[in-house]
């Protein structure tokens, strides 16, 4: 019957971790499954949709700017062929201006 005293507690070991492995395993899966809730929340979809606001606001911005400032170009080009005009000068605007940095066209949306 000595044999059975050492098969018991063995048994008992093994039981133990594997009790103690399965308590941990079902922990560590609350947690993962907590943390997948979480950035499912509102909280986290409300920030996640304020930084693609954000990034998309400033792309609009750009293209905005380049549109504006391609205006005012074209603007103040014309302004200058008209004045070229009235006041009886020969050649055309870009032979009086010197010419500034163009901005670059906007991407299309």
């Amino acid at each position: 019957m000595e044999g059975h005293d050492g098969g018991v507690f063995k048994r008992l070991t093994w039981f133990g971790i594997g009790a103690a492995a399965g308590a941990s395993g079902v922990v560590w899966a609350q947690q993962k499954v907590r943390r997948q809730l979480d950035a499912l929340g509102p909280d986290h979809i409300v920030v996640t949709a304020g930084n693609h606001a954000r990034k998309v606001t400033r792309q609009v911005g750009r293209t905005v700017t380049g549109a504006v400032n391609e205006g005012r170009s074209a603007m103040r080009e014309r302004e200058d062929e008209l004045t070229a005009r009235r006041d009886g000068r020969q050649g055309t605007v870009r032979d009086h201006r010197p010419q500034a940095a163009r901005p670059t066209r906007p991407a299309r949306w």
